[in-house]
């Protein structure tokens, strides 16, 4: 019973490095080897050593790294712009902007709908910073039908 107890306590340590590594916003917290080393630990403190639940702390890597998302700013055109809580028409405005820079992490085109025939809506905030919210790329000065360089959603 000791061992299931140890074994689970060492499952909550490599979660917990991980967790605060996404927080953090740092990979290197969350590398293969910091696992490794959670694992060692685990092991070490335990006495007992479980090959299988090492091989499986060694292998964790962070989900996801915004890190190398690349956010570009971006020109509204037009005045009383809707920024919008999803992209499309139909959802709740959080704001209007008129001839604002905004900063964009990325754009989509996939359950929009269509503004002066244009379905690419773009995530936004404001410089200042803000909640995300979504703006149609017929406002994007230089959009057609997309903002060049930058991803998908």
């Amino acid at each position: 019973m000791r061992n299931d107890k140890s074994s689970a306590r060492g499952c909550a340590l490599a979660m917990a490095a991980i967790t605060l590594a996404g927080i953090a916003g740092t990979a290197a917290a969350a590398t293969p080897t910091s696992a490794t080393n959670v694992a060692s630990a685990r092991s070490a403190s335990t006495g007992a050593a479980d090959d299988s639940a090492s091989a499986a702390a060694s292998t964790l890597v962070p989900v996801s790294d915004r890190s190398a998302t690349r956010v570009r700013k971006i020109r509204i055109k037009g005045t009383q712009v809707a920024l919008r809580e999803c992209p499309r028409k139909s959802c709740g405005v959080a704001i209007r902007v008129s001839n604002a820079t905004l900063r964009a992490y990325c754009q989509t085109n996939r359950h929009t709908s269509k503004v002066s025939g244009n379905k690419w809506w773009t995530k936004v905030t404001l410089l200042s910073g803000s909640d995300p919210a979504w703006v149609s790329n017929h406002y994007v000065r230089g959009a057609a039908p997309k903002v060049p360089h930058l991803p998908s959603c």
